[in-house]
């Protein structure tokens, strides 16, 4: 992550940890990633990878990435998949309304609350769906 800042790459953290972020914590075996898709941002985030040492397959896939493609770097529990798009939530207006924090000195991006609930709603995994009931338990109580 810190190589994508340094490259300017517009990124996003969703998943797991982002449910983490937003007040669950628990166990992923993997950092999900969004990468805004513009032909420039996947240049910006095919080089930060190639610097961090990523194998040159994994390097030639962020690059050209399709909107359904998924990119994986690592094995679990230490993997980063890096996605292009979620399920239930507009590309854009991911990016439009994402939450920045600063975690050591690294500047994040996490997926809203709102959107967090809509995607675990929308991928309907039995995982999913408990951290969107959890979720909205949550933001019920604030």
């Amino acid at each position: 992550m810190e190589e994508f800042d340094r490259d300017a790459v517009e990124w996003l953290l969703v998943g797991g940890y982002a449910v983490a972020f937003h007040g669950r914590p628990r166990a992923t075996n993997d950092i999900d990633l969004v990468l805004e898709g513009s032909p420039v941002n996947l240049a910006r985030a095919a080089t930060a990878l190639a610097r961090f040492g990523a194998p040159a397959n994994v390097v030639a896939a962020a690059a050209v990435m399709k909107e359904s493609d998924v990119v994986f770097l690592g094995q679990p529990p230490l993997r980063i998949d890096l996605l292009r798009t979620i399920d239930g939530v507009d590309s854009k207006a991911l990016f439009a309304d994402a939450v920045v924090t600063e975690l050591d000195g690294l500047r994040l991006r996490v997926i809203s609350f709102d959107h967090l609930v809509a995607n675990k709603r929308a991928a309907g995994r039995p995982q999913d769906l408990l951290d969107a009931e959890f979720l909205e338990k949550l933001r019920a109580r604030r």
